[in-house]
C-alpha cells in the first residue's frame, strides 16, 4: 500500500472516508459505499491501477465537489442573496427578443415538439458524454485526456463557487414564482417536463429532483462542458471531430435558452469559465512537462529528431532507467 502510493497512500481513501462522515451525519447513500469502495480497490490493484485513479481523480474531486454544496447550500445561498429580477432585467438589457421579452419569454409560447426533443438531447446525455469522451481520450490521447479533465474540474469549482457566493435563480423559476425569492423551492426540469409527458416517462423530473440547488443558473456548467471540449481538441481533431465539437458545443446553448433553464447571461458566463478553465489546466500540465496541442495553450517547441517526442503514457511505464529526457525536462 504505502510502497505504490508512499506518502499520498491516502488518496484513494478519500472516498470512503467522506462516506464514513457522511454515516455520522446520517447522510449516507448507497452510491457513496459504492464510490468509495471503488475507488480503494482500484488504488491498490497495482501500478497501471493506480495511474488510471490519478488519471480520473480530477472527476472524482468534481463528484465529491457537487455533492458537498447541497450541504453548504443552507448556509450560502439565502433569499436577501439570490439574483432574480434582477438578473432578467440584465437579459432585457443586453439580450431582448422585443419590448419587455426575453428569448426565454419567446420560447415559453413558441415551441414544438420537434425542438422539444432535438434540444432535450443535449440536456440527456451531457453528464455521459464526459465519461464516455474522457475513456476514449484515455486510450487514444492521454495527455489530452488529461487536459480535459483538469480544466473541467477547474470550471466546475469555479461554478461551485459562483453558486454560494452569487446564487442565481433560472428564468423556469421567475416564470413559476415570481421575483420573491424562497429557497425552499424544489429543482424543476422547466421546459423538459414537456418531453416528460411527451414520452410518458419521469426522466428529467427524477434527474432535476436531485440538483444540489437550484440557483445555480450563473454560470451554465452546461454550455461549458462542450466548449471545453473544443477548446482541449480543436487543434488535434479532424474536421469531422471538430464540426462536431462545435455542433455540441451551439446546440448546447440554444437548448439552455430554448429550454428555460438558463438566461444568455448565464451561457457567456459558462463559455467564459471554460475558456479560463482550459487555459489554467494547460499552464498547469505544461508546467509540469505534459506536452500539450490545444487552444489557449502555446504549441510544443521543436524537439531534436535524436529524441522525438515521447508520449506521456510511455514515460510513466518505461522503467526509469530506460526512459528518455521528456521536452519539460531538458
Amino acid at each position: 500500500m504505502c510502497t505504490l502510493w508512499g506518502r499520498y497512500w491516502l488518496v484513494p481513501l478519500l472516498p470512503g472516508a467522506y462516506a464514513l462522515v457522511l454515516a455520522a451525519f446520517d447522510e449516507l447513500r448507497p452510491e457513496h459505499v459504492v464510490f468509495g469502495a471503488l475507488c480503494a480497490g482500484i488504488g491498490f490493484i497495482g501500478p497501471r491501477a493506480k495511474r488510471f485513479l490519478v488519471d480520473v481523480s480530477p472527476y472524482i474531486a468534481v463528484a465529491i465537489g457537487y455533492d458537498v454544496v447541497r450541504y453548504l447550500r443552507p448556509f450560502a445561498v439565502t433569499p436577501e442573496r439570490v439574483l432574480g429580477c434582477e438578473l432578467r432585467q440584465a437579459e432585457l438589457l443586453l439580450f431582448r427578443a422585443g419590448p419587455g421579452r426575453t428569448f426565454q419569454d419567446f420560447f415559453a409560447t413558441h415551441h414544438a415538439a420537434p425542438f422539444d426533443l432535438l434540444f432535450a438531447v443535449p440536456y440527456t446525455i451531457f453528464v455521459y458524454v464526459v465519461l464516455v469522451y474522457a475513456a476514449y481520450l484515455y486510450f487514444k490521447d492521454r495527455a489530452r485526456m488529461r487536459h480535459y479533465l483538469l480544466a473541467f474540474a477547474i470550471g466546475n469549482y469555479v461554478s461551485f463557487a459562483c453558486w454560494l457566493l452569487f446564487p442565481a435563480a433560472p428564468p423556469w423559476y421567475l416564470r413559476m414564482h415570481g421575483c420573491a425569492i424562497d429557497t425552499s423551492i424544489a429543482a424543476n426540469p422547466a421546459a423538459l417536463a414537456r418531453v416528460d409527458a411527451l414520452l410518458g416517462i419521469d426522466y428529467f423530473a427524477t434527474f432535476y429532483g436531485r440538483a444540489s440547488t437550484v440557483f445555480g443558473a450563473l454560470p451554465s456548467m452546461h454550455c461549458a462542458y462542450p466548449l471545453i471540449g473544443l477548446l482541449t481538441a480543436f487543434r488535434a481533431a479532424g474536421p469531422v471531430a471538430r464540426g462536431v465539437h462545435v455542433a455540441y458545443t451551439l446546440v448546447m446553448a440554444l437548448a439552455a435558452v430554448y429550454l428555460d433553464h438558463h438566461w444568455m447571461i448565464d451561457v457567456i458566463a459558462g463559455w467564459t469559465v471554460a475558456v479560463v478553465s482550459v487555459a489554467l489546466a494547460g499552464a498547469w500540465l505544461r508546467a509540469r512537462g505534459v506536452v500539450l496541442d490545444s487552444l489557449l495553450v502555446a504549441r510544443p517547441a521543436a524537439v531534436p529528431s535524436a529524441l522525438g517526442r515521447v508520449p506521456l503514457v510511455q514515460l510513466e511505464e518505461a522503467p526509469a532507467s530506460e526512459r528518455p529526457l521528456s521536452a519539460g525536462a531538458r
